[in-house]
């Protein structure tokens, strides 16, 4: 494909993944369960919860090699479907249910997708260009899906690369609005390439929306498709520059209005704190659950 030559700025709301612990559950033992939990027949039937268990199984496609596993996460499956019920009998802005990760600790679903940030480092690009102003008229919603702006969802699997994601989908959304036309691009080759980031250990979006300045672009991710694990620089690759950037900016820190006014021009990226049970769990609805201690700006709430 051919580079195209643009000048693109991007605005985004920087939230710092902390690493905050959800003290809600942090790995599954006996002392876990309460004397309500000891009796799976006060709650469900045991053949209920096995037909549950199994049928969850086949639905994500689980199966497990070692000794006792199978066992082990039958008794975590459990203890995760009393908390979804628990939850869901509330009154709620959101749902839980029985998702991927429904046979995993909080502490396991935080080591191994949440990802981890080595450095704290914040650049002083700050921008009042979207200060709110008198006569502003904004938007109550917009939705860039409906606009073309925003490709659909992507996985990042077991790889903590999620500042990598962040970062393409508002380079993905910017290039659609200057373009027209709605690329998707690789987030893979941040994750090799760019050696001021960790890979699949954690990073940050600055750093890989500078990476792609001074890369003077990036690839597509069906040319540099996404593996989900950390691999070799692919060079040749590497200076296929498909879209450019040339600067991007943080909003103002703690103003909702300001967040409101850069979403109603284009889409921003934005990290949030995943670390606890309830987000682990999520299934649907306006999410409002604990957001951690989040180190920059405020806490972000979205559907």
């Amino acid at each position: 494909m051919v580079p195209l030559p643009m000048a693109i700025s991007l605005a985004f709301a920087l939230f710092v993944v902390s690493s905050a612990m959800d003290m809600s559950i942090i790995g599954y033992d006996a002392t876990h369960m309460t004397t309500t939990d000891a009796s799976a027949s006060s709650w469900r039937t045991d053949n209920e919860l096995n037909g549950m268990y199994e049928s969850w199984l086949v639905k994500h496609g689980k199966s497990y090699n070692a000794l006792g596993e199978k066992e082990k996460r039958f008794e975590i499956f459990k203890d995760n479907l009393r908390y979804i019920e628990e939850h869901n009998s509330g009154n709620h802005s959101y749902k839980l249910g029985l998702n991927k990760f429904a046979d995993l600790t909080n502490e396991e679903y935080r080591s191994g997708f949440a990802g981890a940030i080595p450095k704290r480092k914040f650049n002083n690009v700050r921008s009042n260009r979207y200060s709110p102003r008198h006569g502003d008229a904004l938007p109550d919603f917009v939705d860039w899906r409906s606009k073309g702006a925003v490709a659909a969802v992507k996985t990042q699997g077991s790889c903590g690369a999620s500042w990598a994601f962040s970062a393409i989908g508002a380079v993905e959304g910017i290039n659609q609005i200057v373009t027209g036309e709605l690329i998707t691009l690789s987030e893979q080759q941040l994750v090799d390439c760019d050696t001021s980031n960790y890979g699949c250990d954690g990073g940050f979006i600055t750093d890989a929306f500078d990476f792609i300045i001074k890369n003077g672009g990036i690839d597509t991710d069906k040319d540099y498709p996404y593996t989900g694990k950390d691999e070799k620089c692919d060079t040749s690759k590497k200076n296929r520059n498909v879209v450019s950037i040339d600067s991007y900016e943080y909003l103002l820190e703690e103003s909702e209005s300001a967040l409101q006014k850069a979403v109603a021009n284009q889409p921003i990226s934005a990290g949030i704190d995943i670390n606890s049970r309830d987000f682990m769990l999520y299934d649907s609805g306006i999410f409002s659950g604990l957001c951690g201690n989040l180190l920059l700006i405020f806490c972000f709430r979205g559907s």
